[in-house]
């Protein structure tokens, strides 16, 4: 999650993290030179508060892509390393799914035919029907109208499992069902069932 000037948290996947250096991308829009406070979060590694300034933006499909300069402590600076040595333990033990196209796992979108039960806060639960998932977020196919940038709550039937995730509305093409939902603020727990998912799908296709 990532904050600039005591706004409220938004979605962020960072992409590569050092002591001098963070490069992440988020649908929302920072200015260059503006400083943002955000935390990394590594499964196995303690979660880091950091914070550091926009040095460039660029644009990236339905995110934007941004490089930050960070001026670290010696503790955040240690603390940096164990989380990037946990995330290559754990791609090193983590067998990734690659599709033809040399997608792996993390990457990789299947398609899927189930109801989805979300909530907006101050709403009764609603159904709809997703039609993609991935790592990122579903597809989600509903005739209700959900602003852009809208946050949910989604219970998705992945199996044998019932998994509850935040999702925030990136996408809806006009005079369409179809939305784009992007997960944030997932916990380990929901992100490795949707892995374990994509990877048994992936094998029965």
């Amino acid at each position: 999650m990532i904050r600039a000037d005591g706004a409220a948290p938004v979605m962020a996947i960072i992409e590569h993290v050092s002591a001098h250096e963070c490069r992440l991308r988020a649908v929302n829009v920072f200015e260059v030179g503006e400083r943002l406070d955000f935390t990394v979060s590594v499964h196995g590694a303690p979660t880091i508060a950091l914070s550091g300034k926009v040095v460039t933006r660029k644009e990236n499909g339905a995110r934007h892509a941004y490089v930050l300069s960070l001026a670290t402590t010696l503790a955040q600076t240690e603390a940096i390393a164990k989380a990037n040595d946990a995330a290559r333990h754990r791609a090193a033990h983590t067998a990734d799914v690659r599709t033809e196209n040399g997608l792996t796992r993390a990457t990789l979108r299947i398609a899927v035919d189930f109801d989805v039960l979300y909530t907006q806060a101050g709403s009764s639960a609603r159904s709809a029907r997703a039609t993609n998932i991935s790592m990122g977020g579903v597809l989600m196919n509903t005739s209700a109208e959900l602003p852009v940038g809208a946050s949910i709550e989604m219970r998705l039937p992945l199996g044998s499992e019932r998994v509850i995730v935040n999702g925030r509305i990136v996408a809806h093409q006009e005079m369409s069902p179809n939305y784009n939902v992007a997960f944030y603020e997932i916990s380990d727990e929901a992100r490795e069932s949707i892995a374990g998912f994509i990877e048994s799908h992936t094998k029965a296709a």
